[in-house]
């Protein structure tokens, strides 16, 4: 449960549904073909990583390689934010699929229903490498010796 500015308690759907996969996903930008990889696919869109973001409000083909038929999908899709990921290291996309068809939302559901999720791996806070992370790492290791 997160909290509104109101106060008042509000669910978070951020993640519900959403298959932690990574793809290859195609667009074009200025005449270029550009690779990159998509993630946090739904069937409403996905998240896409990218050093060559389109701006937001920006419609554009995305074609979806599915790894076990091979086969491409071509969805339209518009671009809903654009903005730095996994802190500011990279550049990315949030996509919505346009105008699916229900073969097109049956064979994106087939690839993430189908593909094993990524686990994600732990990452430790680069607090922890201050020397004042270092103090209040100490003070807790010495409170758990203590009890």
């Amino acid at each position: 449960m997160a909290k509104s500015r109101g106060g008042r308690d509000t669910k978070s759907e951020q993640g519900q549904g959403v298959a932690e996969i990574q793809l290859p996903v195609f667009y074009n930008k200025g005449g270029r073909r550009v690779e990159a990889n998509g993630t946090r696919f739904s069937s409403k869109g996905c998240v896409i990583y990218t050093n060559i973001p389109h701006n937001c409000g920006t419609s554009f083909s995305l074609r979806i390689t599915n790894p076990h038929s091979k086969k491409t999908i071509q969805v339209d899709s518009s671009v809903i934010l654009k903005k730095r990921f996994d802190s500011a290291k990279k550049w990315g996309m949030v996509v919505r699929f346009m105008n699916l068809t229900t073969n097109e939302k049956d064979e994106i559901h087939e690839i993430f229903s189908r593909t094993p999720a990524i686990p994600k791996a732990a990452t430790e806070s680069k607090y922890l490498k201050t020397p004042i992370g270092q103090a209040i790492l100490r003070y807790f290791n010495l409170k758990k010796l203590i009890e």
